[in-house]
């Protein structure tokens, strides 16, 4: 290339004054810090320019095939060779020494411009990708010693007190797993939960094998797409300037030889695994797009946090390429089936944040162990490593107490917030014994006035203060709460008041039952459900004395649980309108969240989440530091109140995050986000739903035409909620089937993107009724004055007015939902996501619901 302008004769002058050279398969040309004494242009094989790194592991970061040159820039600049070359295989080398090259072909135009046209081009390929290649891959290969330090301690048997405990039947199959994988050479398939070590597990079987002194990385496939991943892996052909050929190495020619792990390997689509297995089966690989064959000289470790049985089920690997991995497959076990090991982890991080903080912390307690013991660790070793090192933070002697612990998986911090906290007038409020006392008080005498004129009042539900008071204004008032004010509705509800005063009497000690732990989301949906079903089926909203058996059911069973459990079990774990308040809560434009670096450096008496004698603890028994969602704050304000340290923070937000980054998935809450949105088609419907019913059974046999009206109506209820339960089902099935997503992961994850839709219909639904029906409120006072009134409907404001805004609500509602099942499915398939035809059936699903809504809103 560098000679392809040249003319006959001048390419015979070149070829009279260079020397031809032969190397064989491996031999060095030049070491990497040699002097420069000639520059190589190569006639016949290949040669790979590499980088020796101080710890001795070598990197390929470039291949010359026939026609290129190298070796000028040491010549021209007097310095020793950046990097090494050796021949791939026998290639034969014309050579110019340092005289030569100055006089004869740098005097030469043609050769010089051409000469120019290369340096730019690497000095452009060297800029651009230099932390792509060379840097990053330092990077990677540098020694962890911590490493080292865990594996002694993990491994290695522990001294208690009680002689020598032996690491359990796990950990020593995990080493024997280890050894065997790192004896030879061949793929590896690592699965598990997140956090269970695999990463770790991967490093031990490179350093164990013999590839322990050579190059190591872990690539992220989730930070690619499925576009940018065959060219990462295999680079793509040479360009017409040789040197560019260093930029286009791929991933296996840098680290060859080396171990290369990738992260999240059920993200390789199809092709991409059939040129794997390829590549793993003829020993050598092409770069995506070209021709020549290179040897494969790579390990590789694939890493996924899909379970086998879901690899092979839903159709993720194909059949040979997952028969491949099958016979060095592991499934690295989680934390809770190895709880032997516990002691010894908390060893390894009690040293380990002991010697971080300048402590000398070496045991805890005994019951701080059963407690840690007890626990199961969804979170594995990271929640175990946080657990810990806020337990080191904490301690004030040298021992951990169990008062020490907080369980669960610290949030992470979100962005396009603002801390309103800071506005002095709000922190005074929130801060004083004025909230929540003074607007529950409020609150709770409007309750009393609207249960004393159901009971008492007129029997007509259009005369009657308590059903407006009830269904025209405080229900519609509060589903605009959810949306603006989260769930401050559940800390100013004075439902629970009376269960309050008989626990001040009776102060119970007994904590809530395990199985209401377990079951308290399937319960609480449950009852949400049936309290709409009521509300719906017997049409509550023209019955005074419905209305009101509704509130004082929610009331008693606040009353009952109080009597024997103490804190509020009912408000946490049982309560129907909590349930409802939890989940449209969600993508609220406030949220309550604490500064997880001033709780772990700051404070040492998490007075927010205990109490002490002057003040409560948290009443849903959460800590600040761990909420991570609306759903579990009630927005009492006790830890903004028992926070010296201004940790807390009450945000106004742009993005509910939690939707797409919650740690808690739970598939009651997907249950019912998709019975809520089934509900509200009777909801819309409203006054026209008996009318609808009665003509729709009028189409089937006789025998439904003589059942009652709430029964048919529960019949079409349940019927349209099992529909929409199947719809949902399908849906998640054939998008993780079509996405390649694990399905038990997907079910739950995928409902809590529908929530700010559904919010939006329901929102929407209930403006129109507060527009429509609120009015009544002026006439149902005179009324109560002995005053006549007049009934006329008068509008708060235009139909034509109300109908652009519950359009603008709902179309609001679905933006949100196709932004929040985007960042759901990119949780699952990487950037990829927005291309994939995993978002067709959601998408479509939204557009169905919006659009119905808008027609019936």
């Amino acid at each position: 290339m560098l000679f392809k302008k040249l003319g006959p004769r001048q390419l015979r002058a070149a070829a009279d004054i260079a020397n031809v050279r032969y190397f064989k398969a491996g031999q060095a040309i030049y070491r990497q810090g040699d002097a420069g004494t000639d520059f190589y242009v190569l006639g016949k094989g290949e040669v790979e320019l590499f980088l020796t790194r101080k710890n001795g592991t070598q990197s390929v970061v470039g291949r010359i095939a026939p026609g290129g040159h190298f070796g000028e820039t040491s010549l021209l600049t007097g310095k020793p060779h950046s990097l090494g070359a050796r021949a791939v295989g026998e290639s034969t080398l014309i050579c110019f020494d340092q005289l030569l090259f100055e006089q004869a072909l740098l005097s030469d135009n043609t050769i010089y411009q051409q000469m120019n046209l290369a340096l730019a081009e690497r000095l452009r390929v060297a800029f651009q990708d230099q932390a792509d290649t060379i840097d990053t891959v330092s990077k990677r290969v540098v020694q962890d010693p911590e490493f080292e330090n865990f594996l002694n301690i993990t491994t290695s048997p522990r001294e208690d007190g009680n002689g020598d405990v032996k690491p359990s039947n796990v950990a020593r199959r995990t080493q024997a797993v280890s050894k065997k994988f790192a004896a030879n050479l061949n793929p590896v398939l690592l699965t598990g939960e997140k956090g269970t070590g695999k990463k770790f597990l991967a490093k031990q079987i490179h350093q164990q094998s013999n590839y322990a002194e050579k190059p190591y990385i872990e690539i992220e496939l989730r930070d690619f797409t499925e576009e940018q991943i065959p060219e990462k892996l295999f680079g793509t052909p040479q360009g017409t300037i040789p040197f560019a050929q260093a930029r286009q190495s791929g991933i296996f020619e840098q680290f060859s030889p080396g171990t290369v792990v990738l992260m999240h390997a059920e993200l390789l689509s199809f092709p991409l695994q059939q040129k794997i297995l390829r590549a793993l089966e003829d020993g050598f690989f092409k770069r995506t797009g070209g021709e020549e064959e290179l040897p494969l000289q790579t390990r590789l470790i694939l890493v996924s946090d899909r379970d086998l049985a879901s690899l092979e089920k839903e159709d993720i690997f194909l059949p040979h390429f997952l028969e491949t991995l099958e016979k060095q497959h592991y499934r690295v076990p989680s934390l809770r089936e190895h709880k032997r090991d516990i002691p010894r982890l908390i060893d390894y991080f009690l040293e380990r944040y002991s010697r971080e903080y300048g402590k000398s912390i070496s045991t805890v307690s005994a019951d701080t162990m059963g407690l840690l013991m007890n626990y199961d660790w969804p979170g594995n070793l990271p929640e175990l490593q946080s657990v810990i090192q806020r337990a080191v933070m904490l301690a004030q002697s040298n021992e951990i107490l169990s008062g020490q612990i907080i369980l669960g998986l610290p949030k992470t911090e979100g962005k396009w917030e603002f801390n309103i906290l800071r506005i002095p007038g709000v922190k005074n409020f929130l801060k004083s014994h004025i909230f929540p006392v003074v607007p529950r008080f409020v609150v709770g005498l409007v309750i009393l006035a609207t249960l004393t004129a159901l009971f008492w009042g007129p029997a007509e539900s259009g005369r009657n203060i308590g059903i407006t008071m009830s269904w025209a204004i405080g229900w519609p008032l509060l589903f605009f709460s959810f949306f603006f004010l989260a769930r401050t509705w559940c800390s100013v509800c004075t439902l629970a008041v009376p269960g309050k005063l008989m626990q001040s009497m009776f102060k119970p000690e007994k904590p809530t039952p395990q199985f209401i732990k377990k079951y308290s989301g399937w319960i609480m949906a449950i009852l949400c459900i049936g309290v709409l079903w009521v509300e719906l089926a017997w049409d509550a909203y023209t019955s005074p004395l419905l209305t009101a058996s509704i509130i004082l059911a929610v009331s008693a069973g606040s009353l009952i649980f109080s009597i024997f459990y103490k804190r509020r079990v009912w408000c946490r774990y049982l309560c129907p309108l909590g349930a409802i308040n939890a989940i449209f809560a969600m993508p609220s434009v406030l949220e309550l969240r604490a500064n997880r670096h001033f709780c772990l450096n700051r404070c040492r008496e998490h007075v927010c989440y205990r109490g002490d004698e002057d003040q409560a603890g948290c009443p849903m028994f959460r800590h600040p530091f761990l909420v991570d969602n609306n759903r579990d704050c009630i927005m009492c304000a006790e830890c903004v109140k028992g926070c010296d340290n201004s940790s807390i923070h009450l945000n106004l937000r742009l993005t509910p995050e939690e939707l797409w980054d919650l740690n808690t998935p739970r598939r009651a809450d997907a249950f019912l986000v998709v019975s809520l949105g089934a509900i509200f088609f009777p909801f819309a419907l409203h006054g026209e739903f008996s009318t609808m019913i009665a003509t729709l059974f009028n189409y089937l046999p006789s025998a439904f035409s003589s059942l009652p009206m709430p029964l048919l109506k529960s019949i079409f209820i349940f019927c349209i909620i099992a529909l929409f339960q199947l719809g949902y089902v399908i849906m998640v099935a054939l998008v993780a089937r079509y996405g390649e997503i694990e399905r038990k992961s997907l079910k739950p994850m995928l409902a809590y993107g529908f929530i700010p839709l559904i919010l939006g219909c329901y929102l929407a639904v209930h403006f129109e009724l507060f527009m429509h029906d609120a009015w009544r409120i002026w006439p149902n006072l005179l009324e109560l004055l002995g005053i006549k009134a007049s009934y006329e409907p008068h509008r708060i404001l235009s139909e034509d007015s109300t109908a652009v805004l519950q359009t603008i609500t709902v179309c609001g509602g679905m933006l949100a939902s196709f932004y929040a099942i985007y960042r759901i499915m990119a949780r699952f398939k990487g950037r990829s996501a927005f291309s994939s035809e995993t978002l067709v059936l959601p998408y479509s699903f939204m557009v169905f619901l919006g659009g119905l809504s808008i027609y019936l809103v």
